[in-house]
Parts: C-alpha cells; sequence; structure tokens
C-alpha cells in the first residue's frame, strides 16, 4: 500500500483543490483595515505579499496580476503544487511573483537570516488548523521576525466553540479511513458516509449535538479530495481566539478586526439580546479575548479570518480626522450580482444568510447607494453627499462592507497603473488549466467567481 501521507502526516496522494480566497487579497486587507480606523500599508507603493501555504497558488497568482507595483511569494511544502503554481506563472508572463517549495520550518529558518525579505502582508489561510504546535510556532517566528510595523498578518483557523465539537466525528473520519482501500478521497467519502450512517441511526453524539449534523451536511457538498485534506490529516486542531491572540502578541501583533467584514459588526452578527451585554462588557473595560470570545459563543463560531498587525512605533490606530479622510477616500464599484439582482422582482430586504441566521437589511437603506453605483464606480465621499445619507455618512461604511461581504459591491485600490495585459493572460492561462470559473477584476483587484451566487445573495 502506498503512503498516503508525508513525515508529518499530510495528506499527499491527492492534491489539494485550488482555491482563491479574496478575504487575502491586498484591496480586500487594506480596506478592511480602513474601516476599522487603522493605519494601512500604500498599496500605491511597492510592498511585499507573503503566503504560508499557497498550495497551487491561485490567490497569489490573482493577487500579482492585479498589482504590478508588489512583489508576490507563495511557500507550501509540496512540490507538485509549486511546480503547478510555477508553470502558470510563467506562462502568464507573471515577473513579480515567485513560488518557493519548503517546509514551514525551513521558511522560518530564513526568517531568521536573510533570505526573507521584510513583508507588508503575511498571510495563511487553512494551514493553522491543520499543522503540528512545531509548524504554528514556524509561522509566528516567520510574522515576528518579518513582517514590517504596521503591516498586516492574516490567519484563518478552525475556532471554538463550534468546530471543537466535530472532533470526535474527525477522529473517527481518520481513524476508520486508515485501512479502506482507495486513494485518500475515496476514503473521506467512505468516512463521512459512515458517519452519516450513525446519524440516521440516531447516535446520542448527533442528537446531544446537532450542529454536527449541519457540519456535515457542508462537508458533504465538498470535492472528495477537498474533503480529504479537511479532514484525514494527522493534525486536526480547533483553536481558541484567546490563545491565536497570545501567540500574535508573542510575536509583537496585536488583534486588529476580522477580514469577515459582517463579523466587524455587531448589530448584524451578534444576536440581538446579546448586543447589550457585549456593550457592557466593552464599558466595563473588557479587552479583546474576553470580547471576541464572547462573540464567538454568541455566533458558535466554527471559523475566523483574523488580522492582526505589528505594532508601529507611531501606533496603529488613526485619528477621527484621519480615519474619516480614509473613508471618504475609497472607492467602489458595483459587480455582476447586484446587476444580476436588478433582474429580480424588488425585494422590500436583502436577506443576509450568516452564522446566527438570516438577517434582513431595508432595501431603502441601500438602493440610494445602489443606484448611483450603476452610473460607475463612486468614492465614499460622492455617495455622503447622497441626501439619503446627508444625516448619518458614517452608516454608509457599514452599508458598503454589507455589500462587499454580499458580493455586490468591491473595494477598488487606489490609482497606480492596472496590469490589465497580465490579468487577461492569466484569465486565459487559468482556464486551458481548468480554472476558468475565476473571472479576473484587475480594477478591483480581485476575482469573482462566474455563475455562482455571492454568499448572502437573494435567492
Amino acid at each position: 500500500m502506498t503512503d498516503r501521507h508525508d513525515a508529518h502526516g499530510y495528506i499527499t496522494d491527492v492534491a489539494y483543490p485550488a482555491h482563491f480566497h479574496r478575504e487575502i487579497m491586498p484591496v480586500w486587507l487594506v480596506c478592511t483595515l480602513q474601516a476599522l480606523g487603522r493605519h494601512m500599508p500604500d498599496l500605491r507603493q511597492p510592498f511585499t505579499w507573503l503566503e504560508l501555504g499557497c498550495g497551487m497558488g491561485l490567490s497569489t497568482l490573482v493577487a500579482a496580476a492585479c498589482h504590478p507595483q508588489g512583489r508576490f511569494i507563495g511557500v507550501d511544502f509540496s512540490a507538485r503544487e509549486i511546480d503547478t503554481a510555477r508553470q502558470l506563472a510563467q506562462q502568464a508572463g507573471l515577473h513579480n511573483v515567485e513560488f518557493v517549495c519548503e517546509s514551514l520550518s525551513e521558511t522560518a529558518a530564513h526568517a531568521l537570516g536573510t533570505g526573507t525579505p521584510d513583508c507588508d502582508f503575511i498571510v495563511t489561510h487553512g494551514v493553522y488548523s491543520w499543522i503540528s504546535e512545531a509548524d504554528r510556532q514556524a509561522i509566528d517566528r516567520c510574522i515576528e521576525q518579518r513582517l514590517r510595523p504596521g503591516g498586516i498578518a492574516y490567519v484563518a483557523y478552525m475556532s471554538h466553540p463550534g468546530s471543537a465539537s466535530f472532533a470526535a466525528a474527525q477522529k473517527l473520519m481518520r481513524m476508520a479511513s486508515q485501512h479502506l482501500p482507495g486513494d485518500s478521497a475515496s476514503r473521506a467519502r467512505s468516512s463521512m458516509n459512515l458517519l452519516q450512517h450513525l446519524a440516521r441511526n440516531g447516535a446520542g453524539y448527533f442528537i446531544e449535538h446537532p450542529a454536527i449534523q449541519r457540519e456535515m451536511e457542508r462537508a458533504d457538498q465538498m470535492d472528495d479530495a477537498y474533503m480529504a485534506h479537511e479532514f484525514l490529516n494527522a493534525e486536526w486542531h480547533s483553536l481558541h481566539v484567546s490563545d491565536v491572540m497570545a501567540r500574535f502578541a508573542a510575536a509583537g501583533c496585536e488583534y486588529a478586526g476580522s477580514a469577515t467584514l459582517l463579523d466587524n459588526i455587531d448589530a448584524i452578527s451578534i444576536p440581538a439580546q446579546m448586543q447589550p451585554v457585549l456593550a457592557q462588557m466593552q464599558r466595563q473595560g473588557a479587552d479583546a479575548a474576553a470580547l471576541e470570545t464572547t462573540r464567538d459563543i454568541a455566533r458558535n463560531q466554527n471559523q475566523r479570518r483574523d488580522l492582526y498587525q505589528k505594532t508601529a512605533p507611531h501606533g496603529n490606530r488613526l485619528g477621527p480626522d484621519a480615519h474619516r479622510c480614509a473613508l471618504l477616500a475609497q472607492q467602489v464599484m458595483r459587480l455582476p450580482a447586484a446587476s444580476a439582482a436588478d433582474a429580480l422582482s424588488a425585494p422590500s430586504e436583502l436577506v443576509l444568510q450568516t452564522r446566527i441566521g438570516p438577517v434582513a437589511v431595508p432595501m431603502p437603506q441601500l438602493t440610494p447607494l445602489l443606484q448611483a453605483l450603476r452610473q460607475g464606480p463612486c468614492h465614499y465621499a460622492d455617495l455622503a453627499r447622497l441626501p439619503a445619507y446627508a444625516r448619518n455618512p458614517g452608516f454608509i461604511s457599514q452599508l458598503l462592507q454589507v455589500l462587499v461581504w454580499n458580493g455586490w459591491l468591491h473595494f477598488m485600490p487606489p490609482p497606480f497603473p492596472v496590469a490589465s495585459a497580465s490579468a487577461q493572460t492569466l484569465q486565459a492561462v487559468l482556464a486551458q488549466a481548468g480554472f476558468g470559473q475565476w473571472q479576473l477584476l484587475p480594477e478591483a483587484g480581485t476575482a469573482i467567481e462566474k455563475m455562482k451566487k455571492m454568499p448572502g445573495q437573494n435567492t
């Protein structure tokens, strides 16, 4: 029988499916920091962006094609995935991106020397919960040594309390799959079928934890190879936000907020009856760890996309006037999903599918903004002059975050020469390689998935 794992117990016999993550794009990160009232890297200037655990490099490639002024580095231990990423970059003629095949411990060792440049962004998605403690420490060292003051670190991980209850199911999936025939993808599907059989026959675990069945329904829709990487690795850790905060504090970083935009807006992401509790905790001086733990419990959070900022000598928070100026300078554009929604019968509300269930936003709050953007991209300052928002221009920030998260709008980068030719070439290369479902939008510094609803879009 062939070995399905490398020395660290990570699935290697089936490739990790290529995914694009909009939340790690430079424009998304910078505009999120602006909304949170923080200083941010200037995308008009040269910058360096490092992805740890890049896989086939889809997100890294899109970011490089959209930002010719940036330097992009993708690191992964899988030679197969790195070879694919290098081939795609070469075919697209991208000269501002490089892919490195090495382990996290090797990257951390370079971070202590001169091999790794200082970075404005260090991002890692789908890695931190699926690696050993030694490898998590390696990521921490990279961020401590190579993230510039004021730089942004993004880390996505499975979190308490939502994912913790699935630990027993994951353990069974891995144990049950050990002696099954076939590759890891087929064994993942077989072990998921076992869980479903137990649930149908009244196993007490599923009765006591109904959320597990919802997680199984989500997992059942996964590509089998992705399911294998999600559930069959030797390392599988649900992490508590306070512990992650402590780790990043030791690396010289302070918690800034979430790259999941709705999670920064308590009025939408927290049950109404919980909001006064949070407000009271804030008045009593509760720290960020206690507040985020309370939010996670309120939402039964199962995944977090944390943003941390390296502490800068001058501080990372904007003053009120500077924050206001940063917001007014933001530019936003409509995406095809908003135009598709226009073709539907006009609803009275936009229903967002969130962790706490459906949340309705009255359309009269959104309509003036959406109508203004039909004419083309607008600055926040233009929207603030609309009569509907004249008395409360600060409300626009929340509306923009809601609509960007919902996939109807997207923030735009500051003016710089956009590499439209590189983006067009990469688009053709990705289509030829079987990734044609992604449409690059260099004017927004991102990509969107074609012909599918974005999160929360009305049916």
